[in-house]
């Protein structure tokens, strides 16, 4: 009886320690799965920002293009106005119109 007492404590051993590779096996995948998943999620994330980081530069340089038209137009402006009244509102209607046409 002794023996198969003995039989049956080394099979409860065997069966412990088959199970706990079992899930020390489960969780090593689960815990894969997990990197894997954080770092696809961060891969997105890093394109996501670059994609966003240069639809902020296009519209910056659209953004200094129509300011530096706008600087143009000033410019031209201030220049007419330094000539008298009736050639100004004689040059203003086409200045104006090619500026517009730049934008």
């Amino acid at each position: 009886m002794k023996g198969e007492i003995e039989k049956t404590v080394q099979y409860i051993k065997s069966q412990v320690e088959h199970t706990e590779h079992q899930i020390k096996q489960q969780f090593e995948k689960l815990h894969q799965f997990l990197r894997d998943e954080e770092e696809a999620t961060i891969t997105a994330l890093r394109e996501e920002e670059e994609q966003k980081k240069q639809m902020m530069k296009e519209k910056l340089e659209e953004m200094n293009r129509h300011i530096s038209a706008l600087s143009h137009t000033i410019k031209d402006m201030e220049e007419m106005m330094k000539d008298n009244d009736v050639c100004f509102l004689k040059k203003f209607p086409v200045s104006m119109e090619r500026r517009l046409l730049e934008l």
